[in-house]
């Protein structure tokens, strides 16, 4: 298994926050507000440039109402992510209104089949 350096996991949690904040819907600069951060701070999490404090993992999954597994998904247990597996964990991060288009759309194909 090929060792995980330090840029790999930075660069990994990076982008698992920027694709989260985007599914909620937030900017970089909403982001930084609710972290009492500044938006280079995001900007530089989010293209793994700076390492983070255990706080302030915990400051990011509150504000971006995730559990830690969303933040460090890829890093700890590095595994081939299934097509079910990226479906499931992508709903956990959808709204209701996503959740209602997905929904729908499951409708129309399991309808379009019968």
């Amino acid at each position: 298994m090929e060792e995980i350096t330090k840029t790999d996991v930075l660069q990994t949690i990076g982008k698992n926050v920027k694709r989260i904040r985007l599914l909620r819907g937030y900017s970089q600069e909403t982001l930084a507000s609710d972290l009492q951060k500044s938006v280079n701070f995001v900007s530089l999490l989010e293209n793994g440039k700076t390492g983070l404090a255990v706080p302030t993992i915990i400051d990011i999954c509150t504000a971006l109402n995730v559990d830690a597994n969303a933040i460090f998904e890829g890093v700890i247990a590095p595994t081939d992510i299934t097509e079910d597996t990226f479906i499931i964990n992508s709903l956990n991060l959808f709204d209701k209104t996503d959740k209602d288009m997905v929904t729908n759309l499951i409708n129309y194909i399991i309808n379009s089949k019968s």
